[in-house]
């Protein structure tokens, strides 16, 4: 077996490939040994991934092109070889906010378009009074994340770069930011939303996977001239992420998987509420009304995992958000940020 291979991911519920590779054997089966490192951030994944304390990270789809193009950050070629989801987020309302939505007669659980343009209509109404803009998180700037919320918010009416202030944390942290009343909502994966839910935080008013369809959102990226695109061992890594994303989507495996995901070096939350996050079945308030999607998040099917389709999307959204301008020559940089030579050759 080769020298172990350093991995770090974010403990959100789209970890669950790699969780499952190593807990269940199926690295070992390709003759792998990893090392998963649990870390706090976004920003400070990609700078050990960038610094080569890891061989490969969980990363959003967007922060690998983003890195690779030096867009706001130092610039360091990435490969994300393997798409490891679609969806999983969701946009959570501080319960705070409840008390504005019920003085303009609105309910933000009846359906995301409702809630949006309820949002509009509490900034609009806190904008007349003289009141500080909403302060809404997200998990980075280069994010699906970001582009689902400023999506919530134009549909709803609002200007992102205007209307309210976007800021960014780290997911662990996004429900203790809004206990401190830091901020007044948040678009994160699971299971932080529903985490902010049972603790009675706030109130999941959008599903992501309701706000846009099929989102790519987590990949394996590793350094473009790292030890994963050298040899053999990467197409083993995805070959065993392939038969672990299959083992995760069995909700036959929901009771082990949870379990192992739960653990305090993993998520280090409630196998309960990673459950439902896996199942669709989400609680949208202590009441437990519920939302359920089968698709809220989707870790197998035919083509998934081969990261070329993503690029168009990605580069739309950040031209729409203003981070580039040149289109055509960012199209050309993530069509190799998210070659599928590797996931080919794994037989993906």
């Amino acid at each position: 077996m080769s020298a172990p291979l350093n991995i770090g991911f974010l403990p959100l519920t789209d970890a669950a490939p790699l969780i499952a590779a190593v807990d269940f054997g199926f690295a070992q089966a390709e003759g792998l040994a990893i090392t998963l490192h649990r870390d706090v951030s976004w920003a400070n994944l990609r700078d050990r991934l960038m610094v080569g304390q890891y061989d490969a990270a969980h990363m959003l789809a967007p922060l690998a092109l983003a890195a690779s193009l030096g867009v706001g950050q130092a610039k360091c070629p990435l490969r994300a070889p393997f798409l490891l989801n679609l969806n999983g987020n969701g946009i959570t309302l501080s319960k705070r906010l409840l008390e504005d939505f019920a003085a303009i007669g609105c309910d933000p659980l009846t359906d995301w378009m409702t809630a949006a343009r309820g949002l509009a209509d509490v900034v609009r109404a806190r904008q007349a009074t003289g009141a500080s803009r909403l302060t809404l998180a997200t998990v980075h700037l280069f994010s699906a994340h970001t582009y689902l919320l400023r999506r919530f918010l134009r549909v709803g009416g609002l200007d992102p770069d205007g209307d309210v202030e976007l800021v960014v944390a780290p997911p662990p942290f996004m429900v203790d930011f809004m206990d401190r009343g830091l901020i007044d909502g948040f678009c994160v994966g699971s299971p932080w939303n529903s985490l902010a839910v049972d603790r009675g935080r706030g109130v999941l008013v959008a599903l992501g996977c309701e706000v846009l369809a099929d989102v790519p959102e987590k990949v394996l990226a590793m350094p473009a001239q790292g030890r994963l695109t050298r040899d053999g061992e990467g197409v083993a890594l995805l070959r065993a992420l392939g038969q672990a994303c299959v083992f995760v989507a069995d909700p036959a495996n929901r009771a082990d998987l949870t379990q192992a995901m739960s653990r305090p070096d993993r998520l280090d939350c409630p196998a309960e509420v990673i459950a439902r996050t896996l199942s669709g079945r989400l609680a949208l308030d202590q009441h437990r009304a519920l939302r359920e999607r089968a698709d809220f998040i989707r870790f197998a099917g035919p083509g998934l995992h081969r990261p070329d389709g993503c690029a168009p999307w990605i580069v739309e959204q950040m031209v729409e958000a203003g981070q580039i301008s040149d289109r055509a020559g960012t199209l050309e940089a993530a069509e190799t940020v998210f070659a599928a030579d590797l996931a080919l050759a794994a037989g993906l």
